[in-house]
C-alpha cells in the first residue's frame, strides 16, 4: 500500500513539473513574442514607417470606389445604373426622406428648435448617420438621387452632405466656406474632382 502511495505521489509530482515547465516555457514564448512586437514597433517607429494598420483616410477613400460612369461628356446612365445597387438606394432614399419629413414636422411643432439647435441636429440623427455608416455601398445611390432629381432642396442637400462626408473631398475655400451652396452645385465640383484625379 505505501509503494503504491509513493508511486501515485511520484506520478503527482512528474506531472506538476512537467506542467509548470510547459508552463514556463509558453511563458518565455510569450515574452520573446512582446519583445518581437516591441522591436517592430521600434523600428517603425525609428525609421518612420507607417503602422500597417495605419492607412491614411484619404489613400483608403482613394482606392475604394471608381467612377467610370462620370466621363467628361457627362454621366453614363446606362453604365451607372449597371453599377447602382438598386436595394441599397431604395434603402437610402427611405431612410433620408423621413428624415426631411421628422425635421419638417419637428420644425413646425416647435419652430425655436431652428434657432437653438441649429440644422447640425439633422446630420446627427439616427437616420443620418444609418446612411453614413452603410460606407461605399451608400455613394452611388447617393449621387444618382441627386444627379437625377429636378430638385436641389433639403432632401437633396442632405444626400450631397452624406456624399460629400463619405468622400473625404475637400470643397472648401479659404475661408472654410463651401464652395457649393446647394445640391446640383456639389455635382458639379464632385464630377470636376472625379475628372481630375484621372488625369
Amino acid at each position: 500500500m505505501k509503494r503504491c502511495s509513493a508511486v501515485v505521489v511520484m506520478a503527482c509530482f512528474i506531472l506538476f513539473e512537467m506542467s509548470g515547465a510547459a508552463c514556463h516555457r509558453k511563458g518565455s514564448e510569450n515574452t520573446e513574442s512582446e519583445r518581437m512586437n516591441h522591436s517592430e514597433e521600434a523600428v517603425r517607429m525609428e525609421t518612420g514607417l507607417p503602422d500597417e494598420a495605419d492607412e491614411t483616410p484619404e489613400t483608403v477613400k482613394e482606392d475604394r470606389l471608381d467612377w467610370p460612369e462620370i466621363t467628361e461628356n457627362g454621366v453614363d446612365e446606362t453604365l451607372f445604373l449597371e453599377n447602382l445597387d438598386i436595394d441599397v438606394l431604395e434603402t437610402v432614399a427611405a431612410e433620408l426622406q423621413a428624415l426631411v419629413e421628422e425635421t419638417v414636422e419637428e420644425e413646425r411643432e416647435n419652430p425655436e428648435i431652428v434657432l437653438s439647435e441649429g440644422f447640425v441636429r439633422v446630420f446627427e440623427s439616427e437616420r443620418y448617420q444609418r446612411v453614413v455608416e452603410m460606407g461605399d455601398s451608400a455613394m452611388k445611390p447617393l449621387y444618382w438621387i441627386i444627379y437625377k432629381s429636378p430638385n436641389a432642396g433639403m432632401y437633396e442637400y442632405i444626400c450631397a452632405m452624406a456624399l460629400y462626408e463619405l468622400s473625404g473631398y475637400d470643397f472648401l475655400r479659404g475661408d472654410g466656406s463651401f464652395s457649393w451652396a446647394n445640391s446640383k452645385e456639389f455635382v458639379e465640383r464632385f464630377n470636376e474632382k472625379i475628372l481630375a484625379e484621372r488625369k
